[in-house]
């Protein structure tokens, strides 16, 4: 697969309809003291914590009820801000817990693909609300953040209040198109990402995409994602579901409705696989009211 090399002043930017620029004032009004590691915007503080051998680089905004945000593959913890995500789920009162997944950013970037099998990643999100002396929180996930977040309900049940989870599924998925992607140079996987986008990324995201570890890339994608819905059958915490109309795996998603007893199912318009998370305006309607509501009931 070969990627445009252009610039990125070659073409629009995906901005998720302006979402990208948008600053909040709640992002930068917590002014609470740094922890070790410097926060990726003020107002957070970040900090590491370890699963085993591994480092997990997690960052934590906002006060009230607990809710993990969990990004997509070659993104970072910095993508919810930037989408204009994180401001509107500290203005609902949440607070918010973002993890930078192994592999990816701050956290250990293993080569290993034994390093990404089932449970390993969704341990790292219990070892960092662990840290945090948090015994339940809610889960927002997107893409590969959805499958931690799908494999961490399998796991740890009662650790999850809500769930909401897009553009993936636990009916198991083959990795062969990301593999292709990955497989001789990140810029390929760039263009893959302006294509769905129609337009170049924005700055922050392309630096962030380039700046992976191509070989820890490579082993997160080596093996495909194992049909976990057994396991998951059972799981009786309400779920929200999501996928653009135009993602290949929008049936597989909306499945989920069906499958789990207290799932429901929206279907983003107009809307593929990366659009359904960049256009921010469009998914916010749906999650804010299902993440606000009475507490875990």
């Amino acid at each position: 697969m070969t990627a445009p090399r252009n610039s990125v002043a070659a073409g629009p930017v995906i901005t998720g309809r302006r979402a990208f620029l948008r600053a909040t004032a709640a992002l930068i009004g917590g002014g609470g003291k740094a922890a070790a590691a410097a926060g990726p915007e003020a107002g957070m503080t970040a900090a590491t914590t370890t699963n085993g051998a591994m480092r997990i680089r997690y960052a934590v905004s906002g006060a009230g009820d607990p809710l993990v945000l969990l990004h997509g593959f070659t993104d970072g913890l910095e993508s919810w801000e930037e989408l204009g995500y994180a401001g509107p789920l500290l203005a609902a009162g949440r607070r918010l817990i973002l993890i930078d997944a192994r592999g990816h950013g701050g956290s250990s970037r293993p080569r290993d693909p034994a390093a990404y099998a089932p449970g390993e990643r969704a341990r790292d999100v219990a070892a960092v609300l662990d840290a945090l002396s948090i015994a339940r929180a809610d889960l927002l996930g997107y893409s590969m953040g959805g499958w931690i977040a799908l494999d961490f309900a399998r796991l740890f049940p009662a650790r999850v209040g809500r769930l909401a989870v897009g553009g993936v599924h636990p009916f198991g998925q083959s990795m062969a198109g990301y593999r292709r992607a990955v497989a001789a140079d990140i810029r390929d996987w760039i263009g893959v990402l302006e294509g769905l986008g129609g337009g170049n990324l924005p700055e922050a995201l392309r630096t962030r995409i380039l700046a992976n570890d191509l070989a820890a890339l490579q082993a997160a994608v080596a093996e495909d994602r194992p049909d976990i819905s057994a396991e998951l059958a059972a799981f009786d915490r309400p779920c929200l579901f999501w996928a653009g109309a135009e993602d290949p795996l929008r049936d597989e998603v909306a499945r989920c409705a069906a499958f789990l007893p207290r799932a429901s199912f929206a279907e983003i318009p107009g809307c593929n696989h990366l659009t359904a998370l960049t256009e921010a305006e469009l998914v916010l309607p749906h999650l804010l009211p299902f993440l606000g509501s009475a507490r875990w009931s």
